[in-house]
């Protein structure tokens, strides 16, 4: 039976990145997937299928948190912004990724978008939010230019133009180089030999398979927990993050959030200082209308509105809180800590508006959700700073790994980790 160098289980962004370095130095790869791969068409239904269980997962508690169960993972359905790897999460446990993330800079094309991309609805709530007293400026993209339409604001939902960097090309870079690919293949435990990880056992439609390598990489987020606490590692899930955000949105004549590209504005400095970023960002009609009835069915009859909105997001660093219990079940209050920086932040969504022409009473907050699973297996905790497990030659590498809440978009941090594990790994192997 074949042996690989690494086999990297889950194809998100920090698995992708691994797969894609590693085959980079001439090392034999393995990606297993869980999902399938959904055609990127721009549209709700892309969404739902690249969604776990159609984006409907749900808490204990009864609040939303998002999951992605597909090829690319998670990064098929950004905005699209970047944000560095923050000093804040990772000098506490003695992690640089300065040169990483300078690397992926270039390849990823992160830079800030002309004008007529960030569009005039974005361009006024700049202008609003700075007349408010607030600092704002364009913000850093993964996004070409050359490949962006104007006035598409399809990010979220799969861009279909390929401007948009997902974990898809360091995926397909890293088949083209040689790794193979398996999707619909369901890790279910770690093979081990003298205390060694040596392989995964997996169930490939319907059937039993088992894949050898002298290094195994998670990077199935959250679906980590169940492989890590089949090999003895009981602390992995307990307690989680996932950057609690909230949407607000008012009426402005003149603009909406329909055609906006997101994010491509905004500021950083109430990050470190009060642990929360607030970022034009809505969510489309579909996601709209599920939000509206979480929040009981009389605010249904806001739903015409949907397309006279002009939205923001607050998103915050939200407390490691709750468990995973199973791929169905978990843990995740808002606590009271959270809903204050959410407060605070939609306090500052309404500043906003308001100075951009809304009316108060056109004003209207969200239920909060979730949108980044991290910290359920945690450095210092889970992994040491080579993001290995206490399981020899066993690693996990994706947002999981986060020490805290990063409260920031995580897919540059995560492909910067990547990088650094490969680096790690090509030492050893």
């Amino acid at each position: 039976m074949k042996e690989y160098d690494v086999i990297v289980v889950g194809s998100g962004a920090g698995g992708s990145t691994v797969a894609r370095e590693m085959t980079n130095k001439g090392k034999t790869v393995l990606m297993l997937e869980r999902g399938g791969r959904v055609n990127m068409m721009g549209n709700t239904l892309t969404m739902a299928l690249i969604l776990k269980y159609f984006g409907l997962t749900r808490s204990i508690e009864k609040n939303s948190v998002v999951f992605a169960d597909n090829y690319g993972g998670l990064s098929n359905l950004t905005a699209g912004c970047a944000a560095s790897p923050p000093k804040l999460v990772f000098d506490p446990v003695g992690i640089d990724l300065s040169l990483e993330a300078e690397e992926a800079r270039h390849e990823m094309h992160v830079q800030k978008l002309p004008d007529a991309l960030v569009g005039p609805s974005n361009i006024r709530l700049l202008e609003a939010a700075n007349d408010a007293g607030f600092s704002w400026d364009k913000m850093e993209n993964f996004i070409d230019p050359a490949k962006c339409v104007q006035g598409c604001g399809l990010c979220m939902l799969g861009c279909k133009t390929g401007a948009k960097w997902t974990a898809r090309v360091y995926g397909d870079e890293a088949v083209a180089n040689g790794a193979d690919l398996k999707l619909h293949t369901n890790v279910k435990k770690v093979i081990t030999d003298n205390g060694k990880a040596v392989g995964v056992e997996a169930s490939r439609f319907g059937k039993k398979a088992r894949y050898h390598a002298k290094s195994v990489v998670l990077s199935a987020g959250t679906g980590n927990v169940g492989i890590l606490r089949a090999a003895g590692i009981k602390e992995a899930g307990q307690g989680f993050c996932c950057d609690w955000l909230q949407f607000a949105a008012g009426i402005i004549p003149g603009i909406n959030s329909v055609k906006a590209n997101p994010m491509t504005v905004g500021s950083l400095d109430h990050y470190e200082s009060d642990g929360l970023v607030v970022l034009p960002v809505f969510p489309n009609w579909s996601q709209f209308g599920v939000l509206l009835g979480l929040m009981g069915p009389k605010n249904l009859s806001r739903f015409p509105n949907f397309w006279k909105y002009t939205g923001l997001m607050v998103k915050i660093r939200d407390e490691s809180a709750g468990e995973i219990y199973t791929d169905t079940s978990f843990s995740k209050p808002v606590t009271s800590g959270d809903k204050k920086k959410l407060d605070k932040g939609v306090g500052m969504i309404r500043k906003i508006l308001k100075k951009a022409g809304a009316a108060d009473e056109s004003f209207i907050a969200l239920k909060p959700s979730g949108a980044h699973p991290s910290a359920t297996c945690r450095i210092g905790e889970v992994v040491n700073q080579n993001l290995e497990t206490r399981v020899p030659n066993l690693y996990c590498c994706d947002s999981s790994v986060f020490p805290s809440s990063l409260g920031l978009p995580v897919v540059w941090t995560v492909v910067s980790l990547g990088k650094r594990l490969a680096k790690h790994l090509d030492g050893r192997i």
